[in-house]
């Protein structure tokens, strides 16, 4: 696929910046937009997968690229990747074996219980830094590249109408309360954001009506009072986890180069 001078460009600076290439692959399956796995000890080259349908492709591999540029404008002794902890591990396994949790609810076996926590987990701590860390992307490529605005808005528009989506009865019932609360917390951030940016407030109102709007507003109090560049962005991170009560739910892992 035959990408943008623009996309290009800032392929280029995460490969000069971190020092490795950047393979850019094309998966059809992908569950979302795209993503990047940075390089890592046994790795020696950032992966960066994108699924073609819908668009826009560029604006989506220009914002992982954006993102992954944070963590190599700081100092090597001060770069960490988010994971999940052991502890909420442990926790969260004993949410979904509980009287009346999943796996009694959906006939889990364990294997499956096992994979249904890992998945949950990983999807809660990524959420929690894409989109705190996410939106001080999103502050800025635009800016740099004004030629990705409008595609910047078609794809805002496409998460904005997914998140939505999650906001329904049947969502709500196949997830733990300590994942989908947050989740839906997070969300709320994300579509003030998008309202203010975008000026329509009409964005926030399921957020509103479902009760989320207020924590959503702290999380972006959190974010004005947290200065904007890379090296406080795992500070960032943490005052989100508070006020989500995630603080234990993830650890920060140091960051090994290929």
């Amino acid at each position: 696929m035959r990408l943008r001078d623009s996309t290009r460009r800032i392929i280029t600076q995460l490969e000069e910046k971190s020092g490795y290439p950047v393979q850019v692959l094309e998966e059809a399956d992908l569950s979302t937009f795209a993503t990047i796995r940075i390089a890592r000890a046994g790795v020696p080259a950032h992966v960066l997968s994108y699924k073609t349908h819908p668009p826009p492709v560029d604006y989506t591999i220009a914002w992982q690229c954006a993102l992954a540029l944070r963590l190599f404008e700081r100092p090597p002794e001060q770069r960490f990747l988010i994971a999940s902890s052991p502890q909420s591990s442990r926790q969260l396994e004993n949410i979904l074996n509980a009287p009346q949790g999943l796996r009694e609810t959906y006939g889990l076996k364990a294997s499956q219980v096992e994979s249904l926590r890992d998945q949950l987990l990983q999807g809660l701590v990524t959420h929690l830094y894409s989109v705190a860390v996410g939106l001080r992307v999103s502050d800025r490529l635009t800016l740099d590249y004004p030629e990705f605005a409008d595609l910047e808005v078609q794809l805002t528009e496409r998460e904005l109408q997914t998140n939505r989506e999650t906001l329904s009865e049947q969502v709500r019932a196949a997830l733990p309360a300590e994942v989908y609360t947050p989740t839906q917390r997070i969300n709320a951030a994300y579509a003030l954001y998008w309202a203010g940016r975008l000026e329509q407030p009409e964005i926030v109102n399921p957020y509103r009506l479902a009760g989320y709007e207020a924590a959503g507003q702290t999380l972006l109090r959190v974010s004005e009072s947290t200065p904007g560049d890379p090296a406080h962005d795992y500070e960032l991170v943490e005052g989100w986890a508070d006020v989500l009560g995630l603080r234990g739910w993830f650890t920060w892992v140091k960051y090994k180069a290929p």
